[in-house]
């Protein structure tokens, strides 16, 4: 029997409306789940992103959801205590002098439920 190991899957999907407008907007997620090995893992991935498809009319017009890609597929290893899941970079929207000191330990985030 072979252990599963723990897979990092960031998916895409376009959101396209029939006619002129086209690609309306992309929208991405991050799935973590277990898998036998990378190429299990990508099925799982593309099954998981098909699932995320949908589609439904506006007006006389067709919007629907499409998986356009696996955009990263890492694998975390198994049975990890504790792993980072980078989401990449974004330039600063305001400016903050090089002496602001940041204090973490006074905002608790919010749950998402």
């Amino acid at each position: 029997m072979t252990s599963k190991q723990w897979y990092y899957a960031q998916l895409r999907w376009a959101v396209m409306v029939e006619g002129k407008e086209g690609l309306r907007e992309w929208k991405e997620a991050v799935h973590i789940f277990p898998s036998e090995n990378d190429q299990t893992a990508f099925q799982q991935a593309l099954e998981i992103g098909h699932q995320g498809e949908e589609s439904h009319t506006e007006g006389r017009r067709e919007v629907e959801t499409r998986l356009a890609e696996v955009v990263r597929l890492d694998h975390l290893g198994s049975n990890p205590t504790q792993f980072e899941v980078r989401l990449g970079s974004s330039r600063a929207q305001e400016r903050l002098p090089f002496e602001h000191i940041f204090r973490p330990e006074e905002h608790m985030p919010e749950s998402p439920f």
